[in-house]
Formats: C-alpha cells, structure tokens, sequence
C-alpha cells in the first residue's frame, strides 16, 4: 500500500460532483456554432481539438479544468493570443467533451472514499500524468516542436506535469488558479446548498450549475443569471457527461502532490490567481509560485474561480507578456 497526501480541496471538488451527477434548468436549447473540431488518435484515445491562427506561429496550448470543454476557453481569449501573433490550440480531456469517453472505466464509490480518507492510493483508471501525456501527444499530432502551455484549475495541475516531465516541448508554463496539492495548504469554503440537489432533468441540471456557478464568480463578477443559465446550457448541449467528471476529479485525488516536481520547472513560469477563490484559496497560487525558481505570481483583486469579464484583459496580457518574452 503506497499513501497519497490529500489536497484539502478535494472536499469542495466532492460537492462539485454531488452537484454535476444530479442537476441542470429551464434555459432554452443552446444553439452554439462550433468552430472546426479535429480528432488526433494518441494513447489508445481520440482527443477532439480546435486550432486558430498560423500554425507556423509560436503555439499556445490551452489546458482545461475538471469537466470542463474546450469552449470554456471562451472565444475572445482565444481571438485576442491569436491577434498577438500566436498559434492557439485548445482540447477536450479525455472523458470530456467530445474526446474519448471512457465508458468501460470504473467511477468512484464509497470505497475510494475510505481510501481517501486514509490515504490510500486510490487506483483511478488514469491518472493526471496520463491526461498530461494526452496533450503532449496532441502537440505532438499537430508536429507543434515546442509550446506554451496555459492551464487553468485542474488543467493548472496538467499543466505544471507538462512543463515537469516533458521541459523539451514546453517553452514556458501559465498556471491558472491551480495549485501545488500540497496538503497543508488550507480548504476552500465553497459549499452547495443541499435543496439544490433535488432534479435529475436537463432544466434541472443547468439551472443548479448556474447557480454553482455564480458561487464560483469573485466579488466583480459581471454575469447575470440568464448568462450564466446560457452558458451552462451550451455546456450541457454538447456534451453532459457526469462519469467522465467523476473520473477526472479521481485522477486529482490520486495524484498526491507536485512539490518535487514543481521545484524542479526550469521554464518561466506564471502563476496567477484570484485573490477571492473560494474552491482553491490564494494560498495555494502563493505555494506553487514559490516552487518554481522561475516564476512570477501574479494575484488578482476580486477574481474567484473564473474569468471574469473584469481581469480577463489582464490575464490575456500576462500570458501573451510571457510567451512574448521567450527565444
């Protein structure tokens, strides 16, 4: 029996799945255009990915959080590093999206819970290491030398396991409200109200995401009710997939911690976080930045769990500041 060190966000991140396997809302269809999507075969999988810009550019690869889509990259993101002059290519995690879904793969039970709590290696079917190695193979796919790698929460994580294992391909790495998982660090207080786990309908579904949503905002979130409803709409239209979630968010509580490795990053590195994140606290930006030797930190007044509208200028800015600086 090996043991496993615990991040305490993994508590909150439990909550989060109560909520995915058992909610949605009364938003109409959504009725979103796609833009091109292409399927690269890598590690026994298919990984759906989009690309804008010049391929001949410096490449930003852009890795997405627990259970989330590659549109959850939102456009003008997207549009605004490609007007900087680069490549951009953003993916679905394997059981996400429209990549591979791993129906055969077992879900977490009540014994992986009891595992966790005495930390236990937990044997998820894959692992963060694996999913790392899912984008590597994509840049690889796309015959892309070498990129910037830009992950957000749990493609924060992916990320920094990137730059770690494959320095060759990674030229330098953003971390976006992630985390080191170390386990001192302290627990977000982001919770879910229990009446809000009582519909198991498509309305439902999106209208209790919505909701958790708009926990997940800062204290300058600009979104309203209807944007969020519309958002999560869309989510649920392409692709509800509450297993895959529960996979994922396995795969975290499997992984221990990157200390060692994040000591060991060489490549600049930016770390940025939003000084009012209630699922993955400050604290845990602060730690990762402090791993890495090459690192800036970057905090964000007002700014939770998600991109606002309000620091999302300057989120572009710092990562296109960053890829910018590099040979």
């Amino acid at each position: 029996m090996t043991t496993n060190t615990k991040p305490h966000f993994i508590a909150a991140l439990m909550l989060l799945l109560s909520l995915f396997l058992s909610h949605t809302s009364m938003a109409e269809r959504s009725e979103q255009v796609e833009y091109p999507t292409y399927y690269a075969h890598v590690n026994d999988i298919s990984i759906a990915y989009q690309e804008f810009g010049n391929p001949e550019d410096e490449t930003i690869i852009l890795v997405m959080g627990l259970g989330g889509q590659l549109i959850h990259w939102d456009d003008d993101l997207v549009w605004k590093l490609v007007d900087a002059g680069f490549h951009v290519v953003r993916f679905d995690n394997r059981d996400a999206g429209w990549s591979s879904k791993l129906y055969d793969a077992d879900t977490p039970n009540v014994i992986t819970g009891i595992k966790y709590k005495l930390g236990l290696s937990l044997n998820a079917p894959y692992s963060l290491d694996d999913m790392a190695a899912d984008a590597i193979g994509l840049l690889n796919y796309l015959e892309v030398e070498s990129a910037h790698a830009v992950g957000m929460s749990m493609g924060g994580m992916i990320a920094q396991i990137m730059a770690g294992k494959y320095p060759e391909k990674i030229k330098s790495l953003t971390s976006i409200m992630s985390t080191s998982g170390a386990e001192h660090l302290p627990q977000g207080t982001l919770g879910i109200d229990t009446d809000a786990r009582a519909g198991t309908s498509r309305e439902d579904v999106i209208a209790a995401s919505a909701k958790f949503g708009q926990k997940l905002d800062g204290t300058v979130a600009e979104l309203s009710e209807a944007e969020w409803l519309t958002l999560q709409a869309r989510s649920y239209d392409r692709s509800h997939y509450p297993d895959g979630f529960a996979r994922q968010m396995w795969a975290i509580g499997d992984a221990g911690d990157r200390v060692a490795l994040l000591k060991n990053i060489t490549q600049p590195t930016l770390v940025i976080h939003g000084k009012d994140d209630q699922l993955i606290p400050v604290e845990h930006g602060t730690h990762t930045a402090e791993l890495v030797n090459n690192s800036r930190l970057v905090l964000l007044d007002g700014m939770g769990h998600f991109i606002d509208r309000v620091n999302k200028p300057a989120i572009i800015n710092e990562i296109i500041k960053l890829a910018s600086e590099q040979p």
